[in-house]
């Protein structure tokens, strides 16, 4: 079997062989054409001009840089001892014209450099030049000598630029190292200032003697803060009053208005009790000591009130009052010692709060030290490396200013511009055929290398293995092999559908029908048949499939979907409704005359398209169209449905809803890698059950033969699955 790129090349050239021919064609006359020149004249004699340089012997150099450009010196290339300063100066001094210099740089100055060794030396010190010229030796050593002198002195010019340009940048480096050495000691000078007393303490040991007495005067402040709350509740205890309500009763039993209004309280109560045994409660005496009694207690309470002050805004009871206004003189004493002691408390605190918070700073200020250290050892650092990045630049600036008065040229004249004779040459005699032969040749070459090309470029899948090579890697599954029909491709007036006399033809599509039956009943009960692009044969492969179909005995519905084309329903022998086009919405909307049984076939019933339509896909998406559909799913066992092509439209996804799963259909030829990768993508991104697909069109398919069952029992190998598909073989072989 011949491999695929074989294929491919042939195919190829069977269609652009007329190129390839034009291609031959053109190198035999193209040759030709170079074969009848007339020999050319023979050439104009040539002189020559040599000279050699050589690396000048420096002076003793007691500078470094000396050295170093006494060292690059010797690295000389051809495109430095062409630069653009010594074609200036050559050709101001011999009054030559530009391009004229552009010339002898590029054709007639031949210059040979030494190679240099694994370490970068010169394996001589000779640089030889030669000069041709056309016009006469004088002007041949006149120009040779010119560029040899300007040479030379290029190369003195070369090492004092450099050194003039070392000494210009190690300047302005300078300035700039000095700033920086500056800028880097005026930071650790600022640093040092702002935290060099901290520094210092952390070092002499203060700051960690501070630590250690801040933390001796809080065990100080707690014990005497300890004995003081001891003597506190020690008084609480004997007094039963918290320093609050001491303070309370203190101020109110201090004070002298206060106990002469509560001495007359008491007064007035005794008296009272001695007239309420005696007197009824309205007696004016009764009555005048109640409101006596009423009126000092308001003033008694306003006055508690007034010592109290803000201490208590909500007015106080007055038993409250006078149970604590009644301290005498020893609980008053100690209640003014709990008063002491708890303002003693209170300060003894305050202390201690402000011995902890200097001992936290202290020890923040502690805990800050390896930070400042290591921030002033890298300004340390930082000063101490710019110091030594500016002694290193002032030192190698000093060496280059040094170095400018032993600067000399690195090459000199070894030997003189001279003339050098040249033997005339003789013309080259041109065999005719030989290069019309070649120029054959090539074209040969170039015609099937632009066939090769063409079949490359070529992304149409002209095989059916490239078919089935393509579809598996996409993982769609090949339900079938389809044969060529001859009256379909090249017959317009013929129909494609093989209704009678076919029955070799039919078995192929009946092997497609008994394949889609294994996906499961009802996973193909409605097919989508569509392709790719147009020419591929979708609508005969749906033709045929349900014709096949039908003689299986299944009641089988063709629709025809494709509303963007005329109906083709005179392939079976039905003739659609004429005013179906013009109400195609009533038309389908009429079930029962809209479906046609088809004459000649049994069990096969056809849709025919109603189209052209304008409104294709507002068709395909109304409810009358819908619902036929879904009826037809009840009544027939199979629905095929013929839809445009997914390059055309997407009415095969608008329709997709209603059916199974979707049947692609190929043919060798026709169908384009690019096309057939991005539909599969389309219908992949789109969640599209893709059945399968169908390779059209294959020349030389032999019918497939079945075999008889054994009937003693011992197996047989079917094509069909079961005794009705074997039927239909012996029907049609």
């Amino acid at each position: 079997m011949a491999p695929p790129i074989v294929k491919r090349f042939a195919i190829s050239f069977q269609q652009n062989y007329w190129l390839g021919l034009l291609t031959m064609l053109a190198g035999f006359g193209i040759s030709g054409i170079v074969a009848l020149q007339p020999p050319a004249a023979p050439p104009a004699p040539t002189y020559k001009a040599g000279g050699q340089l050589t690396f000048s012997e420096p002076p003793p150099a007691f500078t470094t840089t000396g050295n170093q450009l006494q060292a690059e010196g010797r690295s000389i290339s051809k495109s430095m001892l062409l630069s653009e300063q010594v074609l200036r100066n050559v050709m101001e001094k011999l009054q030559l014209k530009p391009e004229e210099i552009v010339q002898i740089r590029d054709k007639n100055l031949q210059i040979e450099v030494p190679e240099k060794d694994k370490k970068g030396n010169a394996t001589s010190s000779i640089i030889s030049l030669e000069y041709t010229d056309k016009e006469s030796p004088t002007r041949a050593t006149l120009i040779l000598e010119a560029f040899m002198k300007e040479m030379v002195d290029y190369s003195r010019w070369l090492n004092t630029s450099e050194l003039r340009s070392r000494i210009e940048a190690l300047s302005k480096r300078l300035a700039q190292v000095q700033e920086a050495l500056t800028a880097a000691e005026n930071r650790f000078y600022r640093y040092i200032s702002q935290e060099g007393s901290d520094l210092l303490a952390i070092q002499d040991g203060s700051l960690f003697s501070g630590i250690t007495s801040s933390q001796q005067r809080q065990r100080e402040l707690q014990l005497a803060l300890q004995e003081v709350e001891g003597r506190i509740n020690n008084l609480i205890s004997q007094l039963g009053l918290t320093p609050e309500q001491a303070y309370t009763s203190v101020a109110l039993s201090a004070d002298p208005l206060l106990a002469n209004l509560r001495a007359q309280i008491l007064q007035t109560e005794l008296q009272l009790e001695r007239l309420q045994l005696d007197l009824k409660p309205e007696h004016p005496n009764i009555v005048r000591l109640l409101k006596q009694k009423q009126i000092n207690e308001k003033l008694f309470q306003e006055r508690a009130q007034e010592l109290m002050g803000a201490r208590n805004l909500t007015p106080v009871p007055l038993a409250q009052i006078r149970q604590d206004s009644s301290l005498d003189p020893s609980r008053q004493q100690l209640a003014s010692q709990l008063l002491t002691l708890q303002t003693q408390r209170a300060g003894l605190f305050k202390q201690l709060q402000s011995v902890v918070e200097t001992e936290q700073k202290l020890r923040q200020e502690y805990e800050k030290f390896p930070d400042k250290q290591l921030r002033q050892a890298k300004l340390v650092q930082e000063v101490e490396f710019q110091r030594i990045v500016y002694q290193n630049i002032l030192t190698a600036l000093v060496d280059a200013q040094a170095a400018e008065a032993e600067t000399v040229g690195s090459l000199s004249v070894a030997i003189p511009a001279n003339y050098r004779p040249v033997a005339p040459t003789k013309p080259t005699q041109t065999n005719r055929l030989l290069i019309i032969a070649a120029g054959g040749g090539i074209g040969v070459v170039a015609g099937f290398g632009v066939i090769l090309l063409l079949a490359l470029l070529d992304d149409r899948l002209h095989t059916p293995q490239e078919i089935r090579d393509a579809l598996a890697d996409r993982e769609v599954p090949l339900l079938g092999q389809l044969p060529f029909i001859f009256s379909s491709l090249y017959r317009e007036d013929l129909s494609p559908v093989l209704l009678e006399g076919e029955s070799g033809d039919l078995s192929f599509y009946e092997r497609l029908r008994s394949n889609l039956r294994r996906l499961g009943s009802d996973a193909s009960k409605v097919i989508l048949i569509t392709s790719i692009a147009n020419e591929e044969g979708k609508s005969a492969t749906a033709y045929n499939l349900a014709i096949a179909c039908a003689h299986a005995g299944k009641r089988t519905l063709l629709v025809e979907a494709d509303l963007r084309a005329p109906s083709k329903a005179e392939w079976l022998e039905v003739t659609p409704d004429p005013n179906a086009s013009l109400e195609p919405l009533r038309y389908y909307g009429d079930r029962s005359n809209a479906i046609d049984l088809v004459p000649g076939v049994a069990n096969l019933y056809v849709l025919p398209s109603p189209g052209p339509q304008r409104q294709a896909a507002a068709i395909i998406e109304s409810s009358e169209l819908q619902l036929l559909l879904k009826d037809a799913r009840g009544r027939f066992d199979m629905v095929i449905v013929d839809t445009p092509s997914l390059s055309r439209c997407n009415d095969a996804l608008l329709l997709e809803p209603l059916s199974d799963g979707l049947m692609l259909v190929t043919r060798p030829g026709a169908t384009r890698s690019s096309l057939l990768n991005e539909a599969i993508d389309q219908l992949s991104d789109a969640e599209v059950p893709v059945l399968g697909a169908a390779i059209n069109a294959v020349e030389d398919l032999v019918p497939p033969t079945p075999e008889v069952p054994d009937l003693n029992g011992n197996g047989s190998t079917n094509f069909a699955e079961n005794t009705e598909e074997l039927e239909i073989h012996a029907r049609f072989n």
